[in-house]
C-alpha cells in the first residue's frame, strides 16, 4: 500500500510538471516577437498550441513530423529544435532592429553637427555678395551696381536653395528608415563585447564609445577626456619571461583600470596589443589626472608572481581633453601624441592640451 501511494504521488507530480511545460510552451507563443507579418505571428502560435498539447497528453504536430504518442512518450529532441530555432530568429530580429535605431540616431546627430559648417558657407556667400555690392556703390557705376546686385541675388537664392534641398534629403532619408522599422521594439540594448583575455572592453567597443562620446558632448557639451596606456618594455617581459607571464601583466594591467576608473560611464578596453584606452565621459583633463595617479599607483604596487619576484612593470599614459572640432581620428590622434610624449620624456603620464 505504502508503493502504491508512492506510484500515485511520483504520476501526479509528471502530470503537474508536463502541464506546466505546456502552459509555458502557450505563454511563448502567445508573447513571442512578430518577425513577419500577422499570420506568420498566428501561425507559430498554432505551432506552439500544436507542441504543448503534444507535452500533454501526446498530440501530433505534422508540420514537424511529430506522430501522435501512444506510449506516452514525447519527442523532446523537436521540441527544442523548434524553441531554439525560433529564439535565434527572435534574437536575430532585436539585433537588426537595434542596429538601425541606433544608425537612425547616429545619422541625425551627424546631420545636426553638419548644420554648422553648413550655415557658416551660407553666411560667408551672403557676406561676399554685400562686400561685392558695397564696392559696386563706392564706384558710382549704377550699371554695375544693377549687375552685381542680380549676381549676388542669383548665388544667395542658389545658396539658400542647395541648403533647402539637403536639409529636405536628409529628413527624407531618415522618414524613409524610420518607416522601414516596426514599431513594436520600443527598447533593447546591444551587450558591448569584451576582450577575452582581460576581461576589459575590447577594440569595436571602444571605436563605438569613441563615436557616441562625440555625440553627446555635440548635443550636451559635456567634456570629454580620452586615456591611452601603453605598458613599458612588453616585449622584454615577454622574452625573458614567456608569453604566459605577459598574458599575467596584460590582466593585471586590465584590473588596475577597472579598480581605477570605476564609474558606469567609464569605458575601459584593450586598444590593441599591449596597449589600453578608457574614455571618460563627463571627465575633465583636469579631473582625469587624479585617476591617472591612482591608475599608476596601483601598478606600482603589483605583484606578479610570473615574474619571478621582478615587480618592476610600468606604464607611460597620455590623455587629452575633447574639443569642439575634433572628430574620432583627431581625438584620438592627440591622445597618442601625449602617450609618446610620456615616454619620449621619460614620465608616467602627460596630457596633450595644445
Amino acid at each position: 500500500m505504502r508503493n502504491a501511494t508512492k506510484k500515485k504521488k511520483s504520476y501526479s507530480l509528471e502530470d503537474g510538471a508536463l502541464d506546466t511545460l505546456g502552459s509555458v510552451i502557450r505563454v511563448m507563443g502567445d508573447q513571442s516577437f512578430p518577425l513577419g507579418q500577422d499570420m506568420e505571428h498566428d501561425q507559430f502560435r498554432a505551432y506552439c498550441e500544436e507542441f504543448a498539447r503534444h507535452v500533454e497528453n501526446g498530440a501530433a504536430v505534422p508540420e514537424f513530423d511529430v506522430i501522435q504518442s501512444i506510449d506516452g512518450e514525447r519527442q523532446w529532441s523537436k521540441l527544442r529544435v523548434f524553441v531554439a530555432d525560433r529564439r535565434r530568429a527572435e534574437k536575430s530580429f532585436v539585433m537588426e532592429r537595434l542596429g538601425n535605431y541606433r544608425e537612425i540616431v547616429e545619422d541625425l546627430v551627424i546631420g545636426l553637427r553638419s548644420i554648422g559648417p553648413r550655415d557658416k558657407s551660407t553666411e560667408d556667400t551672403v557676406n561676399k555678395g554685400l562686400t561685392h555690392v558695397r564696392t559696386a556703390v563706392d564706384g558710382g557705376d549704377l550699371s554695375n551696381v544693377k549687375a552685381v546686385l542680380e549676381e549676388t541675388v542669383r548665388k544667395v537664392d542658389e545658396t539658400f536653395s542647395e541648403q533647402r534641398r539637403a536639409y529636405e534629403e536628409q529628413v527624407g532619408e531618415l522618414q524613409h528608415r524610420l518607416a522601414s522599422l516596426r514599431q513594436d521594439l520600443v527598447a533593447a540594448k546591444e551587450e558591448m563585447k569584451r576582450d577575452p583575455l582581460t576581461d576589459v572592453y575590447n577594440r569595436g567597443a571602444f571605436d563605438s564609445a569613441v563615436d557616441q562620446s562625440l555625440n553627446l558632448h555635440f548635443m550636451l557639451n559635456l567634456p570629454v577626456t580620452l586615456v591611452m596606456i601603453d605598458v613599458d618594455k612588453f616585449k622584454q617581459v615577454n622574452d625573458t619571461y614567456g608569453h604566459a607571464a605577459g598574458d599575467a601583466v596584460l590582466r593585471a594591467i586590465g584590473e588596475c583600470l577597472e579598480r581605477s576608473f570605476i564609474r558606469k560611464g567609464d569605458v575601459v578596453a584593450r586598444y590593441g596589443g599591449d596597449e589600453f584606452a578608457v574614455v571618460l565621459n563627463d571627465t575633465s583633463a583636469t579631473h582625469a589626472t587624479k585617476l591617472v595617479d591612482r591608475f599608476l599607483k596601483l601598478v606600482s604596487d603589483l605583484k606578479i608572481p610570473e615574474l619571478q619576484g621582478a615587480n618592476d612593470i610600468t606604464c607611460s599614459v597620455g590623455y587629452t581633453q575633447i574639443r569642439d572640432d575634433d572628430t574620432a581620428k583627431s581625438f584620438i590622434q592627440r591622445a597618442d601624441q601625449a602617450l609618446y610624449a610620456a615616454k619620449s620624456n621619460d614620465q608616467k603620464a602627460a596630457e596633450c592640451a595644445d
